[in-house]
């Protein structure tokens, strides 16, 4: 039997406050079965995308390797096309740099995740799906509600 897991992630940054949080929340079967929050002060928005897919991507990791289907989906096209594009590839290649020879942001990150990212590909079925933020999608919603009470625990 095969088993299905979708990720729903989701990042949330307030520009007045610099104050961000993150949320993954993991549905099997139309059911949550686990959720993952953060915050972080002094951040960015995409740092904060990049936390929430990192999550994910840690969780994942605990699979035991089979036949599992694991789909990931994420409202930043930031996340999204790195992994479409390829981009990861060339800037392992660039030692880290983008094609304009700048050091890649968020680096730190983004090595955990492109390390995970490739271990994982070669133990499940993994994709990476783009999806509108703030639309009709439930679970990306819920995503979205958990990542915004995460950071406003910040604001208090």
């Amino acid at each position: 039997m095969n088993r299905q897991l979708d990720f729903y992630t989701d990042g949330s940054f307030s520009s007045k406050t610099e104050m961000g949080g993150w949320a993954s929340v993991c549905v099997e079967d139309g059911n949550i079965i686990d959720s993952q929050t953060g915050y972080e002060p002094y951040s960015t928005n995409n740092r904060m995308e990049l936390m929430a897919f990192l999550s994910a991507l840690e969780n994942s990791d605990t699979i035991e390797t089979g036949n599992t289907k694991v789909t990931i989906y994420t409202d930043s096209a930031y996340i999204a096309n790195c992994f479409a594009q390829g981009w990861y590839s060339k800037w392992m290649s660039n030692g880290w740099r983008t094609s304009d020879k700048q050091d890649v942001k968020n680096q730190d990150l983004w090595r955990r995740i492109v390390a995970l990212y490739i271990k994982l590909k070669n133990k499940l079925d993994l994709s990476i799906i783009k999806v509108k933020s703030h639309s009709d999608n439930q679970f990306n919603n819920y995503a979205d509600l958990l990542a915004v009470k995460s950071r406003r625990k910040l604001e208090e």
